[in-house]
């Protein structure tokens, strides 16, 4: 039984659709059962990383954990203090008394002890937390996904003709396709834990505005103007935005990070065990520009 918690989300959903296709028996736990009537062929149960006892109950019988619940897009007890600070530390304690064989840590490459966004440093204590735990563990570290970006910048690319640019755009950046972290994922899921970590880009390093320009000739557009925010702007309005809108001031602090810290990772090594990743032009054509695959 390999346990997903989280599998109703974007990417929670593509590694349920990984593990469905290896015929693997897959349990999915959410808050809400109600929304994973989609996900066909898999044992669906209530389960809140603030709540131990369903825990416990979810957990039983698993001989793995994939955790792809984070709190980058909540807020209050739903956010990064309560997901990454507290229910992430929950989940692992709750995976090393039932003895799981591997438990699946989808981080994020930008997770660091120093990082100016309160987000990222959780989810590097997360990491450090589930290394000292005596799990055998798989932490995956993928940067920023095709799917979220994608439907981002294509709304108001569609909507307004607008091209969304966060700083000078010109910060080159190795997007991934969730279908690529859901592949590696869903293998490594199957097999017991290596104490094994590892960054996940995609096979190209592209900055903001090419992929906006790459998203407009997808939707067969033209770009009229762009919306630009400059770093010093996102920087200012962040503060100021998070006493009534937390998301889009963290938001605003990560988008500031997009155009001014390294965004490039090699991850070779990880595609030639897992096989090649799809490149951006590549899942632009293979998905609808929206990005609604995995939604």
């Amino acid at each position: 039984m390999i346990v997903v918690f989280g599998g109703t989300g974007r990417l929670g959903r593509q590694i349920v659709e990984q593990l469905r296709q290896q015929a693997k028996t897959v349990r999915v736990v959410t808050r809400d059962p109600a929304t994973a009537n989609a996900v066909q062929g898999v044992e669906v149960v209530a389960g809140d990383v603030h709540d131990r006892r369903t825990l416990i109950r979810a957990a039983s019988g698993a001989k793995a954990i994939v955790c792809t619940v984070q709190g980058g897009n909540g807020k209050g007890h739903n956010g990064p203090k309560g997901i990454e600070g507290a229910g992430i530390p929950s989940l692992i304690g709750v995976a090393h008394e039932t003895a799981v064989e591997n438990f699946v840590y989808i981080s994020s490459a930008g997770a660091r002890a120093d990082s100016p966004v309160e987000f990222f440093r959780l989810k590097f204590e997360a990491e450090r937390l589930l290394r000292t735990s005596g799990l055998p563990y798989s932490i995956l570290r993928p940067t920023h996904l095709m799917d979220t970006w994608v439907e981002l910048l294509a709304e108001s690319i569609t909507k307004q003709g607008k091209a969304t640019v966060f700083g000078s755009g010109t910060n080159p950046v190795s997007w991934v396709a969730g279908k690529d972290v859901a592949k590696v994922a869903a293998a490594l899921a199957t097999r017991p834990g290596e104490g094994w970590s590892a960054d996940l880009g995609g096979p190209e390093a592209l900055p903001l505005t090419k992929v906006n320009e790459l998203i407009a000739a997808s939707l067969g557009l033209q770009i009229k103007r762009e919306n630009k925010m400059p770093v010093a702007m996102l920087r200012a309005m962040s503060p100021l935005t998070r006493p009534f809108n937390p998301v889009l001031a963290r938001q605003m602090q990560m988008g500031a990070l997009l155009d001014t810290q390294p965004q490039i990772v090699d991850s070779s090594t990880v595609w030639a065990r897992f096989g090649e990743p799809l490149s951006l032009s590549t899942w632009l054509k293979i998905n609808h520009p929206s990005g609604r695959e995995g939604a």
